[in-house]
């Protein structure tokens, strides 16, 4: 007995059949899948790269099995042709070649999958830090401008003290711009970290903090271009040259050209659409929130509101206008000072140095036996972005020790003894002094960074974390200049004393120099070396940055060797060159120079690295 089969429910049937078969290896993928993932083995490109592995060869063994089999070809009204499923196997087999090689391409190594584990934690720290304070700094910056009254009057000729305020604001912003932009620069490869288990902390973090830093720039230069663009005045200023600060002429449009065109527009909607992604079917917010990180999905959206707010024709018109001056001038892929060979220098190495500089422990060591306690150093560490914000070339000061043994005998000296037993009644050494005014700061000065073969303590400086002890193999940097007070010992022995009074301090990141409960690097040394009641000192002048009395450390050399001359070396300087050492970059080395290129070197504009 035989039964006629409705031709829709054999359909039905068939499909049903397929795809059970089809199902069942896919439960098992799933599982080696989710096994293989548990043991640390990577999306990309080991699972992916080998499972277009698989499929390769099974395509293969699919038209072998064809051929051998008869099947390869098949005879039509137009004669013998190639089978449609051997069609279908070669275009799949080429989809999978494709793929493969797009793997391949997409782990090639870039300088953020370079680093090693601790590296890449110490510069995501510190490259988050340095994102909270580049945003808040141009965040002031920009509001400052947009509540002076040079833009809500109108387009109108500026004074000369509106322009000394629209180029320090420019300068900030500018600066801040920079350093935003490094941090995006560096973290583009986010996408290069795999984000299965094994590597999705790191490409959150990369993804997250590239992502708020493009926001940041985007958000801050939009609100400042479509702020000068309304005062011609203001524009044609900001275009005109400033070569004090590094600025090439035109350096408004070109900040506007590199950062408001319809190329940054697409970007940042292609990002948006990530995070969506990440947001939604990764469920990475979980993952954020677990690392303490939700509040940077916070700043995600605060940024988007402020971009949204802007009038939607505005932006566009300012999108528009970016793009068609960045045909006519070329577009970079991104935005660099407007200053000769840097921009290419900067394209050309895209590069972070982690924990190392050119200044080597055996110049540290060569140099160390010219330096005496009380010392004024100046210091600069090319890649650190900290450098953003404070102007000038030379960006820390600090004060030289020695190591302990060496400033006790420094200060073992009969008119030292004699200001103590005059100030104090007791007939004490230097060490004695300072272990009883100021015993923490004594205690780790002396015990050093405590780790075995580790470099004594040398200087003390004030940093992020507050103000500390340091050695000089990590205080040096690149380029170091050591400059000596001319005051006798007794000076020299109170300037000491008072910088260890403020040991573990906070650091002053609003640059006040009216208080001391928290300080700057320069304050620190302004504080020491500065002359007091009974005490000989360094009269350095109070400069105004960004609307602040401060003195930035590239001031200090400035002031320092405005009196200098080298034919006269009993001129009226307060300060006496002792060493140089100037950094060549593109060797990767720091090599010794004379009183000669140090007293141009505060001239140098901020970001010149590539010394010849």
């Amino acid at each position: 007995m035989s039964s006629k089969i409705d031709p829709a429910l054999g359909r039905l049937g068939n499909f049903l059949y397929w795809a059970g078969l089809l199902l069942f290896p896919a439960a098992l993928g799933s599982v080696f899948g989710y096994y293989a993932s548990d043991q640390g083995v990577h999306w990309l490109p080991d699972y992916i790269g080998g499972v277009l592995a698989i499929s390769m060869v099974s395509f293969v063994m699919v038209m072998l099995g064809r051929w051998l089999r008869g099947r390869l070809f098949k005879m039509g009204d137009n004669g013998k042709r190639l089978s449609r499923r051997f069609v279908l196997a070669m275009v799949l087999g080429m989809l999978a070649l494709g793929m493969r090689l797009w793997v391949h391409e997409s782990q090639e190594p870039s300088p953020l999958t370079e680093l090693e584990v601790n590296d890449f934690e110490e510069a995501w720290r510190t490259d988050l830090d340095n994102y909270v304070e580049f945003e808040r700094g141009m965040e002031l910056a920009v509001l400052d401008l947009e509540r002076h009254a040079m833009f809500q009057e109108g387009d109108r000729v500026l004074s000369a003290e509106e322009e000394l305020l629209l180029l320090d604001r420019w300068r900030a912003i500018y600066d801040y711009s920079f350093g935003l932009d490094q941090i995006r620069v560096f973290y583009e490869d986010w996408y290069r970290f795999d984000p299965s288990r094994a590597q999705r902390t790191f490409h959150l973090r990369s993804f997250l903090l590239m992502y708020v830093s493009e926001l940041a720039l985007y958000e801050k230069s939009t609100r400042m271009a479509r702020l000068i663009i309304q005062n011609k005045d203001a524009q044609r200023f900001l275009n005109s040259e400033h070569p004090e600060l590094g600025l090439g002429a035109d350096s408004f449009s070109h900040y506007r050209t590199q950062l408001h065109g319809t190329d940054e527009t697409s970007r940042i909607l292609a990002l948006r659409r990530y995070r969506d992604f990440l947001a939604g079917p990764l469920h990475a917010r979980n993952d954020t929130a677990a690392l303490g990180l939700d509040w940077m999905w916070e700043r995600v959206e605060a940024h988007r509101r402020v971009i949204n707010s802007v009038d939607p024709i505005t932006r566009g018109e300012t999108s528009i206008r970016g793009d068609l001056r960045s045909v006519h001038n070329g577009l970079k892929h991104t935005w660099y000072p407007a200053q000769s060979g840097v921009a290419e220098w900067f394209g050309d190495t895209r590069r972070r140095r982690i924990g190392w500089y050119l200044i080597t422990p055996e110049q540290v060591a060569e140099i160390d036996p010219e330096l005496h306690p009380g010392d004024l150093l100046v210091s600069r560490k090319n890649w650190y972005l900290s450098n953003v914000g404070l102007p000038g070339f030379w960006p820390h000061a600090l004060i030289y020790l020695g190591d302990p043994d060496k400033l006790v005998a420094f200060f073992d000296d009969p008119e030292v003894d004699a200001w103590i037993l005059e100030s104090t009644g007791e007939a004490l050494s230097f060490q004695q002094l300072l272990e009883r005014e100021h015993p923490l700061a004594w205690r780790a000065y002396a015990a050093g960074p405590g780790h075995e073969g580790e470099h004594p303590f040398r200087v003390i400086e004030a940093t992020s974390e507050g103000i500390g002890f340091s050695t000089m193999e990590h205080a040096a940097g690149d380029y170091l200049a050591a400059l000596r007070p001319r005051l006798d010992k007794v000076a020299l022995a109170q300037s000491v004393l008072e910088s260890f009074k403020h040991y573990q301090k906070p650091y002053d990141y609003d640059f006040d120099f009216a208080t001391d409960h928290t300080l700057v690097c320069t304050e620190l040394v302004w504080r020491a070396l500065r002359p007091g009641p009974d005490k000989d000192g360094i009269d350095w002048e109070m400069v105004e940055v960004a609307g602040r009395r401060t003195l930035p450390a590239n001031a200090m050399v400035e002031q320092s060797v405005a009196d200098w001359d080298s034919g006269d070396p009993a001129g009226e300087r307060q300060l006496d060159f002792v060493l140089f050492l100037d950094a060549r970059e593109q060797d990767g080395v720091a090599v010794r120079a004379g009183e000669e290129a140090f007293v141009e070197s505060w001239k140098r504009v901020k970001w010149d690295m590539a010394q010849q």
